[in-house]
């Protein structure tokens, strides 16, 4: 009885905290505080497929233009995943173990870029299923490649070496890994803004870049 009232009382307080906006969660000002010190050259593009409510990848790709530049290309799927989150990866398992590749609604066209920022949730341990489908519709060959994932807690799993198996004639660049939300917080209407900020992906864009 008392271990059940002891967990009524965090939920209560957790619940309570992310209401008021307190700092159990480590929510602060996510902008860039550090300067950008590399120039990439080339036409850039930021494709990335992000599926859950808070937008935890679509937010990276965001964060990534707001420093560099470049096209925004979010993955569309003509038959979206269903809103709750468990059915999601249900039928996204089924897609990775059927090798199925769901369509999109557009491949955007990449001939003239240069440089292309790959971005998607970590779903079973790689990139999911859209993802997938892009990777197999467009070449990539010759451009250089900077995949960035986000995860609720389990990390990249293989996605960069998945990234670098599919397009073995670009040139993939180290990748950038953010812990987003998890089931709870996404319950709670957390996202990535809890673990990272845009010093994260500055941080990285100086490493790959220099």
């Amino acid at each position: 009885m008392k271990l059940i009232l002891t967990l009524a009382v965090a939920v209560a307080v957790i619940l309570a905290c992310a209401v008021a906006g307190c700092k159990i969660f480590g929510r602060r000002d996510t902008k860039a505080t550090i300067p950008l010190t590399v120039n990439p050259h080339g036409k850039m593009a930021i494709v990335y497929y992000s599926q859950s409510q808070v937008q935890n990848t679509a937010l990276i790709a965001k964060w990534i233009q707001k420093q560099v530049g470049g096209d925004l290309f979010p993955l569309e799927m003509v038959e979206p995943y269903p809103e709750p989150y468990r059915e999601t990866l249900k039928i996204a398992g089924k897609h990775h173990e059927e090798g199925t590749r769901p369509q999109l609604k557009g491949i955007p066209d990449l001939a003239g870029y240069d440089i292309v920022f790959l971005g998607s949730p970590i779903w079973y341990g790689t990139y999911a299923p859209p993802v997938a489908t892009f990777l197999g519709a467009c070449k990539l060959s010759g451009k250089t490649l900077a995949p960035f994932c986000t995860h609720g807690g389990g990390g990249a799993g293989h996605f960069l070496a998945d990234v670098r198996k599919t397009c073995p004639d670009a040139k993939v660049l180290d990748g950038l890994t953010i812990r987003g939300s998890n089931q709870i917080e996404r319950r709670l209407g957390m996202g990535v803004t809890s673990h990272h900020t845009e010093d994260d992906v500055v941080e990285w864009l100086n490493r790959i870049f220099k």
